[in-house]
């Protein structure tokens, strides 16, 4: 028989979450065809059958993880275009947000595990992923009439997103990042001064 504390740890209202961070810490680490329903059951401490009370797939637990990413990014986006009325500072702070999303968080999950989700479920992530791409988008092209970018936006947009999605292999200090250091790097690559 369950003890009391048992019985919670599949019910409790963190017990979502808990699963939620300890799964997507998995897919990075050993990705998502290899992190099994039990191997997150036993690093949540959660009993298998109480995960389905919240995910009856392991597919159901990736979509809510990447969700909550994209989820996660677009706020975090939106509150740097209220920080600032300057695009240059707007871009920077875009830079910021996503170097730090992918260096110190488990959204490269989100581009690395990608084709692990149906199409139904991409599609649904396309749509949600499009508001912060369309943040990106307004201060990529208000940068670039205003000649602080060079290159096209949507070419601009590709290069980043394309660096900022394999930052966790190319730069080497994961932990240790200065993310402001390495914005500032970034800028001097893309604007004209």
């Amino acid at each position: 028989m369950a003890s009391g504390k048992e019985k919670n740890q599949g019910s409790s209202p963190n017990a979502r979450d808990r699963l939620l961070k300890e799964a997507a810490k998995m897919f990075m680490v050993d990705g998502y065809e290899r992190t099994t329903m039990r191997n997150i059951a036993n690093a949540t401490g959660i009993k298998l059958g109480s995960i389905a009370y919240y995910f009856k797939t392991k597919e159901d637990i990736l979509f809510e993880t990447m969700s909550a990413i994209i989820e996660s990014g677009e706020k975090r986006a939106l509150a740097t275009l209220h920080a600032s009325d300057d695009v240059k500072n707007k871009l920077r702070s875009l830079i910021e947000v996503e170097l730090d999303t992918f260096l110190n968080d488990t959204a490269a999950i989100v581009i690395k595990e990608w084709r692990c989700l149906s199409k139904k479920r991409r599609n649904q992530l396309i749509k949600h992923q499009q508001v912060y791409e369309n943040i990106w988008s307004d201060v990529l092209t208000e940068c670039h009439a205003r000649g602080i970018i060079r290159s096209k936006p949507e070419i601009a947009r590709r290069v980043l997103h394309g660096a900022f999605a394999w930052s966790d292999s190319w730069n080497g200090m994961k932990g240790e990042s200065d993310i402001e250091e390495l914005a500032e790097e970034i800028m001097k690559l893309i604007t004209n001064d």
